[in-house]
């Protein structure tokens, strides 16, 4: 059994030296996130063309060093959510952002995906989608990231006495950063 460490080890550090020594980063960002905002309610007027509420907005602490050893080669995101709609009609997008810094709002840089979502009363919402994004990998490559997922509604067609309201539950994000050694 001794001999067979030795050997191991030294099978492990000839693989490393092999192929296109890329290091592939796999983050559930979901992870990161406090409970409280993986599910979270929302309440927009109604009759309004241009309503956002922000759901998460929280700072994720990730590998020190990755972006002065690596140069990205390319970053997708596979976001999913439910939307439990109670009362209301409505359309717009759910959107996620991600910046490389926490001294920055995320809701100030363009969103990484934007999913459409279209609310009837008592109705649930699947959606989902896969983005490619050179900011999500600037992003994930950082020290700390900065994480946000807002809903954007258009609730014109809900009078305007009453509200769009319901619960959104994200069930998904999984974020894929593939890196090469810098030469």
């Amino acid at each position: 059994m001794r001999r067979f460490v030795p050997t191991l080890f030294a099978l492990a550090l000839l693989a490393t030296g092999c192929g296109d020594r890329s290091l592939i980063l796999t983050v559930n960002v979901l992870s990161f996130l406090d409970p409280a905002q993986v599910s979270a309610g929302y309440s927009a007027p109604g009759g309004l063309p241009a309503v956002t509420a922000d759901m998460v907005d929280q700072t994720v602490n990730l590998l020190q060093g990755v972006d002065d050893v690596t140069d990205i080669s390319s970053a997708t995101l596979d976001i999913a959510a439910t939307l439990d709609n109670q009362t209301g009609t409505a359309t717009g997008s759910l959107l996620f952002y991600a910046v490389p810094s926490d001294t920055l709002s995320p809701f100030a840089s363009v969103p990484i995906a934007s999913i459409p979502i279209s609310l009837t009363p008592g109705t649930i919402t699947n959606v989902s989608t896969r983005v490619s994004s050179l900011a999500l990998a600037e992003a994930l490559v950082s020290d700390r990231a900065r994480i946000g997922i807002r809903i954007s509604l258009d609730t014109s067609a809900t009078p305007a006495l009453q509200s769009v309201q319901g619960t959104e539950t994200l069930t998904q994000l999984l974020a894929t950063v593939v890196t090469k050694k810098k030469i």
